[in-house]
This record gives C-alpha cells, sequence and structure tokens, in this order.
C-alpha cells in the first residue's frame, strides 16, 4: 500500500498526467482519511504557475505545513486564499450529477476537466472552493 502511494505522489508531483475519475476518487478519499486524523487544519493557497496549483494545509499555520494539495492541468479556481475546515467532516469531494452540471454551466469548463470543491468552515453549506483540474495529489510533509 505504501508503494502504491508513492507512486501516485511521484507520479502527479513529476509529471502532467490526466487522471481517470476512480484516481481521482482514491487521492480525495485518501486526502479526506488524513484530514480526519487530525484536530483541525487550516488551509492556505500558495502558488498558482504553468497550470499547477498547489495549497498547503497546517494545524498551525505559522510553522511548517503538514500537507500539501497539488492540482494539475488547472482551468479554473474560485477560491478564498485562506479557510478552515472541519476535519470531521469530509472536506474534498469530487462533483457529479446536477451540481457538476451547474458548476460546469458556471465556469463554461471544457470537456475532460474534473470538479473538486472542499467544504470550507465558517461558510453557508452552498459555498465551497471549486477547481476544475484533470489531476491532483497530496503529500504529507
Amino acid at each position: 500500500m505504501l508503494k502504491q502511494r508513492q507512486i501516485l505522489i511521484f507520479r502527479c508531483l513529476n509529471r502532467r498526467i490526466v487522471m481517470k475519475e476512480n484516481e481521482i476518487k482514491e487521492v480525495l478519499r485518501r486526502f479526506n482519511q488524513y484530514l480526519n486524523e487530525q484536530l483541525w487544519m487550516d488551509f492556505e493557497l500558495i502558488e498558482f504557475s504553468r497550470g499547477e496549483l498547489k495549497i498547503i494545509g497546517s494545524i498551525d499555520i505559522s510553522t511548517k505545513p503538514n500537507i500539501e494539495l497539488v492540482f494539475k492541468d488547472v482551468f479554473f479556481a474560485s477560491t478564498p486564499f485562506n479557510w478552515k475546515t472541519d476535519t470531521s467532516k469530509m472536506v474534498a469531494m469530487l462533483l457529479s450529477g446536477e451540481e457538476a452540471k451547474k458548476v460546469n454551466l458556471k465556469y463554461q469548463v471544457e470537456q475532460g476537466y474534473y470538479i473538486i470543491k472542499i467544504q470550507p468552515e465558517d461558510y453557508p453549506e452552498d459555498f465551497g472552493c471549486l477547481f476544475g483540474v484533470k489531476s491532483v495529489c497530496f503529500r504529507v510533509l
């Protein structure tokens, strides 16, 4: 299992790839699993360059980050730069069905991109950090 995780992280961090839906869901499942083990997590969007968006998460934002989330081949992002999360709930999800259709129409998302929603704490339930991407990975730092 550890070797498989390392391969996914290596593939995502070292080259531009288009992931399959089940791969995206697996990365998000592992990401949520890690967050559920934490008391809380604060996030900050730290970099967007050449279609790659990096977000760090920290229990204490004034110290070294605990986790890095990387979106590759980003079509759009609609998010605050900083937010808190309730780690007792599912934080990140792949949108599908009617909810994905609404976002696709609103942002005119090109075919082949996945819509990922991160639910921040202290925002209304119908709000979410939205990302249109072709791949996603994370690593514990």
